[in-house]
């Protein structure tokens, strides 16, 4: 009996699905980043716990309720809302923790060499979960989902940053985008973190200005409250963690709508109405009622910034249409406004009850100054140094010229001498 073997055809070969090369290592490197920042904050009030322990005020406090403090504090850098009974809600971000935990992210990913986004993304898994996990300690809720938002966030740009530093190559999509959108957009978003660095540099010099002048108020309010040693330590950093909270409030101030510390309050150049603030040192360098009316002038800086960046595009994103320069210093002056919406959002909140529910600076008022003085510098220097703008202007003055030439001309020549009068003899 014959056998009839019939050929299989086989298809092509089926890869079974891996996982990306260091995947386990990027993953350890976002728990790290968020286990480390969490006790830089965790362990300062820890110890602060155990060195006034037998103090009267702590009652049947443990050493617990003192990590769950700490770890509240430290979700608040994250986004989260966290409930503190009867001395209401706090929401305001101590935005230095925030920036600790995406430096700690980004050296993680930089000791990891981290250089796929396939691999980046279990690093930022790793985060994100820990970060949840690790709010379990607070009790009650504490605002899970915007903690996720907020670490998301705070991973992804941080991983995005080691990404690029690492010279990873830019994805298709992307490519295919920045190549369709004009090279105006394209100079105009660089031209606007030009100008954000430039207003957050006079920012941090505007806080400087202030804590100089204030100083003696901080030293007087931090002595009244007594702190003790390892307190004065746990006061100290937590002022520093909210000093960048500050530096966004003090832009806000530079640009002119200002910041509120408590409803009805408002401090501005313009206009400085205050109120019973809480007893917090670093709150002593606020401007007080009074001061110099020229202080108003201070919105002229972002101006200033504004025909900085419009110089820098006219030198290194030169366009060779005026209206496509002009459009740059727009794009320019409408991503700071998004920029600054976004920061004076992050630095906005509450921290406590009552009219302490409205702490910061108001974000739509923020973008809206920045974007029509950011605009006014640029689009006004972008347009002054074109040369089309020179050559039109050129043109429209000699045109102007050769008209009043023409006129005085015919004037002269169509008038004739006027005979003398003949007199009676």
């Amino acid at each position: 009996m014959t056998t009839t073997v019939h050929p299989q055809v086989s298809g092509p070969a089926r890869r079974a699905p891996r996982l990306p090369e260091a995947w386990l290592r990027a993953t350890l490197a976002g728990i790290e980043a968020a286990i480390i920042s969490w006790l830089l904050v965790v362990v300062p009030t820890v110890a602060t716990y155990v060195a006034t322990a037998a103090a009267p005020l702590l009652g049947n406090a443990s050493w617990t309720d003192a990590a769950a403090i700490g770890t509240g504090v430290w979700l608040l850098g994250h986004g989260a809302a966290v409930d503190v009974g009867e001395a209401g809600v706090v929401s305001l971000a101590p935005l230095g923790t925030s920036l600790v935990s995406a430096a700690l992210v980004y050296g993680g990913a930089r000791r990891a060499r981290l250089r796929r986004p396939a691999t980046a993304a279990f690093a930022l898994g790793g985060f994100v979960l820990s970060v949840l996990g690790l709010s379990a300690v607070v009790p009650g809720p504490a605002g899970r989902p915007t903690v996720a938002l907020g670490a998301l966030a705070i991973g992804g740009g941080a991983l995005l940053l080691a990404l690029w530093r690492a010279r990873t190559p830019r994805p298709a999509g992307w490519l295919r985008l920045r190549e369709a959108s004009p090279g105006w957009v394209r100079a105009g978003i660089r031209g606007a973190w030009l100008a954000l660095a430039g207003l957050l540099a006079l920012a941090v010099l505007v806080l400087a200005v202030g804590l100089v002048s204030g100083i003696v108020t901080v030293l007087e309010l931090h002595e009244a409250l007594a702190p003790g040693r390892l307190g004065t330590v746990v006061l100290l950093l937590g002022q520093l963690a909210y000093l960048p909270t500050m530096v966004v409030w003090a832009l806000a101030w530079l640009c002119g709508p200002g910041f509120a510390v408590g409803r009805g309050t408002l401090f501005s150049p313009g206009e400085v109405v205050t109120a019973p603030l809480p007893a917090f040192p670093v709150l002593g360098i606020l401007p007080e009622p009074g001061g110099t009316p020229a202080l108003g002038l201070v919105v002229l800086l972002p101006v200033l910034v504004g025909a900085a960046v419009g110089a820098w595009l006219h030198r290194r994103r030169f366009q060779e249409r005026w209206w496509q320069s002009a459009l740059s210093g727009v794009v320019a002056a409408a991503t700071l406004a998004v920029l600054g919406a976004l920061l004076a959002a992050a630095a906005s909140g509450s921290i406590g009850p009552g009219r302490l529910a409205t702490v910061g600076p108001s974000a739509p008022a923020v973008a809206g100054a920045l974007a029509w003085q950011t605009a006014l510098g640029a689009v006004v220097v972008l347009l002054a140094l074109h040369p089309q703008v020179h050559d039109a202007v050129g043109r429209g003055s000699r045109a102007v010229r050769a008209r009043v030439t023409r006129r005085n001309d015919d004037g002269g020549a169509g008038s004739a001498p006027t005979p003398p009068s003949a007199s009676p003899e």
